[in-house]
């Protein structure tokens, strides 16, 4: 009959490894994070606009028009207010 640390090694191994990979994804997300971390501009228009609104402008512009953005923001804001009533 084999023994329990013979069955316990694998167990322990893998573990070490998913605790292992776990800490590479946190750092990972963590860089990826603070190399796309929005500029001063878009966190402005997202708490104004909401994120939604910024998101959706930034796909219908051209890269790096930040006043398109910022207009476009606008416009898709005042839509929705317009047609939810407030």
């Amino acid at each position: 009959m084999p023994e329990t640390s013979d069955y316990l090694a694998p167990v322990v191994s893998f573990a070490g490894a998913l605790a292992s990979m776990c800490a590479v994804a946190a750092v990972c997300m963590m860089v990826v994070k603070a190399l796309f971390d929005p500029s001063e501009k878009r966190r402005e228009l997202i708490d104004r606009y909401g994120r939604w609104a910024v998101e959706l402008a930034e796909a219908s512009c051209p890269r790096g028009d930040e006043e398109c953005v910022e207009r476009e923001a606008r416009r898709l804001y005042e839509v929705r207010i317009a047609r939810l009533g407030r």
